[in-house]
């Protein structure tokens, strides 16, 4: 199978690494687009993509395109990806994949039914340890699981231009960091029964901190908390009446995990790998490409949905809103 050719949508940071990885990975970079025009033409020399164009739609439009990756800031995502689907393209974006569900149910509904590959870019689902902490945990390493605990935080400054606190942006600390142990925590324990939910908001309107209890199935527990104005563990912690398993900062992208019991280490597990982590997804793309998929097992649209539905549930709960909520 020729190696699909990759568009980019988007200059910014988290665009730089992912062509990065893909150049790593021998995967072509064909075309870059931005809104700057300017911006789009200073990457495409930076990275030495052929094709520099003047605005997101023209990635999807470009027809050496294969496969674009989304990667704009989070109030334009519904928007970039329609057009993907709209021109028949293959789409990666980046998470959050919408800024609520009904954006998100619009735009994989819409890919489902052109049969056209959708996946939301949650990197962490795709990492080594995952898999390594999910075989531990049906090995009967600590027993069922009954509590999980994550934080993602750290200091920020206060720019309200910026997209983490800049409402018109979709920012705020649960979208852009909370949506990982959130995700975590509904991998282990599924959707949650019950929860509890607080937010400090910033002056912009966004959320500058969120902490959520939640309860789930069997009596389950979980705590998930995020700021960008504290500088916490990172870690995860998996408990079970057998021990716990420690997932080792920073978790959502961790390279190693503890077995822990009482206040023993039992055994560490080298979760490391070469490059950079977006690899995993990267990866799983191509496979569902080649398999002719149009979602990936692995990260289904049931499981990006239904996380965006209880980020949905923790925003309403907090008092947070975004124009795209009507």
């Amino acid at each position: 199978m020729t190696p699909p050719r990759w568009g980019i949508m988007g200059t910014g940071g988290i665009a730089a690494t992912m062509v990065s990885t893909l150049q790593d990975l021998g995967s072509p970079v064909v075309a870059v687009g931005s809104q700057r025009p300017d911006a789009a033409r200073s990457f495409a020399e930076t990275w030495s993509i052929p094709n520099a164009v003047s605005s997101h739609d023209a990635v999807a439009e470009a027809d050496d395109v294969d496969v674009v990756y989304v990667a704009t800031t989070n109030d334009r995502h519904h928007e970039n990806v329609m057009a993907c689907v709209a021109a028949g393209k293959a789409v990666l974006c980046e998470k959050p994949l919408a800024l609520n569900l009904d954006q998100a149910t619009d735009m994989l509904g819409a890919a489902s039914r052109a049969g056209v590959f959708a996946m939301e870019a949650m990197w962490m689902r795709f990492l080594p340890f995952i898999a390594k902490l999910d075989e531990l945990i049906a090995d009967g390493a600590i027993g069922p699981v009954t509590h999980v605990a994550a934080s993602f935080s750290f200091p920020a400054p206060f720019e309200p231009d910026r997209r983490w606190l800049n409402r018109q942006l979709g920012g705020g600390a649960l979208l852009d960091l909370g949506i990982y142990p959130v995700s975590l925590i509904h991998h282990l324990l599924g959707p949650p029964v019950d929860f509890e939910a607080s937010s400090r908001i910033a002056e912009t309107g966004v959320d500058h901190t969120t902490q959520v209890i939640s309860t789930h199935d069997n009596g389950a527990m979980a705590t998930a908390a995020c700021s960008f104005g504290a500088d916490t563990a990172n870690e995860a912690v998996v408990s079970g009446p057998g021990g716990r398993i420690r997932i080792h900062a920073q978790f959502h992208h961790s390279r190693r995990l503890t077995l822990e019991r009482g206040g023993d280490r039992v055994e560490s597990f080298d979760t490391d790998f070469v490059g950079h982590g977006f690899r995993f997804e990267v990866a799983e793309v191509l496979r569902c490409l080649e398999a002719g998929l149009i979602e990936s097992p692995i990260r289904p649209h049931g499981d990006t949905l239904a996380v965006m539905g209880w980020l949905d549930a923790i925003r309403t709960r907090c008092g947070i809103a975004y124009e795209a909520d009507g």
